[in-house]
């Protein structure tokens, strides 16, 4: 075999196809094509929602009756106290309390009000009046008031990702820091880093809150969300997410009852959540039903007004939140182009109490880098020695079974492997090669005739 007629082979052929697949792997092309197969796998899988969790959105009907947004917080007030005496399990909010919300007569009250004390004036009519005007107005204090009467408030806090390039300008409050998680095994993996806080709770509110958890979400490459990171790294302390304190607030437990394994898991109480190197897991993502989303929505306004009774809550996990068009974030998921913060929350609370969730298992890679070289292997040694039915035939059945490995893992194990580059290697090796034979074929037919014809000359 001369050097020339080396690289005319087949097997160098399918050489060179596995070795381009191999490092186009990691590109963008085929990295969208496997989150493209997970969502679909994620789409024909089917789990019951938790029945315990429900949502009261803050919807375009709560805004036209109640006003525009945002509202006074002595609103919130009164919802939070319906659902304390209906016995709610756990309350949460993905509204950040970021700010004070002071009235603008809030002001000149507290000045009559010091006016008032110095001048030592008894107690009347008057001074009765300006305090009662002074709690109306401070509705940063009726909300905080009503958080301590329900003792079962989780609120919601916002970091900044990144890694941090030196110190913090100033500790978090130590209402925040008593959410630091203490039980940390395993130096495996790394939680995300973040460099800043980009919405804290406000002091009066924070030290009311039952337990606070960051609301951040790591987009995958395409930016739609398919994980939820249970823990974050602030320098050098771990944060859980809300979800997980939401969980843990519905179990009976705290701060000291999570446990992190590093690159491996959470453990919340007896339940045990796994996540990938960084410590996220993959969220299940729930069915519509009817063209209506799986847990329990009802309108903000029909709560609030007697509609609804408040004791359809009892004993349920209630998420409060936006859902009406440029008031909320709302994110890309598997099963929605636009779902709003407050159903993410519901998806994610309940897969982590349900054990709904997908995981990537500590072999998948070496599982995963064994199917890619049978796959060369086959395209290098085997597809070239056999005939062309034969061969369609046979690649047909391996890009098949490597599709349906796929959807089996998804949809009875909650596994995922990345199984769609060796799909892909087969797919276009197979076809490269029998575009090769045929002109290969072609031309030493139209040579044939060429010499013949000289010889029939």
């Amino acid at each position: 075999m001369t050097r020339a007629d080396f690289w005319k082979t087949d097997w160098f052929l399918g050489l060179v196809v596995s070795i381009v697949v191999l490092f186009a792997g990691g590109g963008e092309l085929l990295q969208s094509l496997e989150r493209k197969a997970y969502d679909l796998g994620v789409a024909a899988t089917s789990r019951e929602p938790s029945e315990r969790v429900a949502v009261i959105a803050i919807d375009k009907q709560s805004i036209d009756n109640i006003g525009r947004w945002p509202w006074p917080r002595d609103v919130h007030a009164r919802l939070i106290d319906a659902l304390t005496q209906a016995k709610a399990k756990a309350i949460a909010m993905t509204i950040f309390f970021a700010e004070p919300q002071l009235d603008p007569g809030l002001a000149y009250i507290n000045k009559l009000l010091d006016v008032y004390k110095r001048a030592g004036s008894p107690p009347g009519v008057f001074g009765d009046t300006l305090r009662e005007a002074e709690a109306a107005l401070n509705t940063d204090r009726q909300l905080a008031d009503a958080f301590g009467r329900s003792g079962n408030v989780v609120l919601p806090m916002l970091f900044r990702l990144g890694e941090p390039r030196g110190k913090p300008d100033r500790e978090l409050p130590d209402f925040v820091r008593n959410n630091a998680l203490t039980l940390i095994e395993g130096r495996e993996g790394l939680p995300l880093l973040t460099s800043d806080v980009d919405a804290q709770v406000i002091e009066s509110l924070g030290r009311k809150a039952a337990a606070i958890g960051h609301l951040n979400v790591a987009p995958d490459v395409d930016g739609a969300i398919r994980t939820e990171p249970l823990v974050l790294e602030h320098f050098n302390q771990i944060y859980p997410s809300l979800s997980l304190m939401i969980a843990a607030r519905s179990l009976n437990l705290g701060v000291s009852d999570i446990r992190v394994r590093m690159g491996e898991n959470v453990q919340l109480g007896n339940l045990t959540v796994g996540t990938d190197p960084s410590m996220q897991f993959y969220t299940f993502f729930y069915k519509d039903r009817d063209g209506r989303p799986p847990f329990a929505v009802d309108s903000f306004f029909d709560v609030i007004s007697g509609k609804i009774p408040a004791e359809k809550y009892r004993d349920k996990i209630v998420l409060i939140g936006p859902t009406a068009a440029g008031v909320g974030s709302v994110f890309v998921t598997p099963t929605s182009p636009a779902m709003p913060s407050v159903l993410l929350q519901a998806h994610t609370v309940s897969s982590l109490l349900q054990e709904h969730f997908f995981v990537v298992p500590t072999w998948a890679g070496l599982a995963e880098k064994a199917v890619f070289l049978l796959v060369a292997l086959y395209l290098i040694l085997l597809l070239p020695r056999l005939r062309a039915g034969m061969a369609a035939g046979i690649t047909a059945a391996v890009f098949a079974a490597l599709i349906v490995m796929h959807f089996i893992l998804m949809t009875s194990q909650l596994m995922w492997l990345q199984l769609m580059v060796p799909a892909t290697l087969v797919l276009v090796g197979h076809l490269l090669l029998t575009t090769k034979r045929f002109l290969v074929t072609e031309r030493g037919k139209l040579k044939s005739d060429e010499q013949s014809a000289e010889s029939n000359r």
